[in-house]
């Protein structure tokens, strides 16, 4: 998780701390929020023939992702899931997320009707640029219990997780547009385009500079960060001993600075001295190569599901 490896390699007095801690436990909560919901559609026996994709990128007029795509022969359903709690506004003209706590602070978030919305269009451009024709609807599903939503017109349906499927079994219809096999071939060509996302990379999104993290090698048993490669492997302070320990660091690294590092970048990040021993570590790794000689970068290639 990209706020998870900046948040430990940010100085808790940084001017930014506070910031990337919040957005840390928010994104932790959207991920515990969907595998609730994923928990959920694992479960239900849906009568129709159908597929669930979750954590779906794909690429139309723009990149976008959706967080669960339930598929039958009569439509295909778009799942938007928030974990929010306290009270929660949907806000109209313009649509944003307001957030109100007991003490009475607000927090101002995205509007998750209008990311539907932008997800239907572009989920509908996309099957039609390869000639499927079929319904596109959307649900939002709230997981925290600990909230109080206010709808104000929210032009779809709101559900808490365990109505989901309830919601979904309504939808039910003899009216089907795809045939079993067009059914499972669209799933294949889902399936086929779907890229991991490559986010912005977090020391621009808050404006930081290289001088502003934490650098070295964090150790996988006590988390120590400053691990030294001594006779093929990383020794901690408290004498903990791996040989693959820079892997997570590299993710971190990915994480902070983007997909893209060069000998210099990984010498200075990993506290390596010698310029060969990080080609040759460098060369070990699982990443592509783009220039020659001085210019070479090895950059993390985008995996595909």
């Amino acid at each position: 998780m990209g706020q998870a490896a900046l948040k430990k390699r940010l100085d808790i007095a940084h001017h930014k701390f506070n910031d990337v801690e919040s957005n840390y436990f928010r994104s932790k909560a959207g991920v515990s929020g969907e595998d609730f919901v994923d928990q959920q559609l694992a479960r239900y026996e849906h009568p129709e023939p159908h597929f669930i994709i979750h954590d779906l990128h794909l690429k139309a007029s723009s990149f976008f992702q959706i967080d669960n795509l339930f598929v039958t022969q009569s439509f295909a359903l778009i799942i938007e899931v928030k974990n929010i709690k306290h009270t929660v506004d949907l806000m109209q003209n313009p649509h944003f997320m307001k957030q109100t706590s007991p003490e009475g602070k607000v927090v101002i978030m995205d509007s998750p009707e209008e990311q539907l919305d932008k997800n239907i269009i572009w989920l509908k451009d996309w099957l039609l640029r390869r000639n499927w024709v079929l319904p596109v609807v959307g649900v939002i599903v709230f997981t925290n219990s600990d909230s109080h939503i206010i709808p104000n017109n929210c032009k779809y349906d709101i559900v808490r997780p365990r109505y989901l499927t309830k919601k979904i079994r309504k939808m039910v219809t003899i009216k089907e547009v795809l045939s079993q096999e067009q059914l499972i071939r669209l799933g294949e060509e889902l399936l086929i385009n779907h890229r991991d996302y490559e986010q912005k990379a977090l020391h621009a999104k808050y404006n930081l500079t290289s001088t502003d993290i934490i650098t070295g090698v964090e150790c996988p048993v006590c988390f120590e960060i400053g691990m030294k490669w001594s006779k093929r492997k990383w020794v901690c302070s408290n004498n903990h001993i791996s040989t693959n320990a820079h892997l997570q660091t590299l993710e971190d690294y990915f994480y902070i600075f983007g997909p893209e590092i060069n000998n210099t970048e990984f010498r200075r990040f990993f506290h390596i001295n010698s310029k060969d021993v990080a080609a040759r570590m460098l060369k070990k790794l699982n990443l592509k190569e783009i220039g020659k000689g001085r210019w070479r970068r090895y950059r993390k290639p985008l995996s595909k599901q």
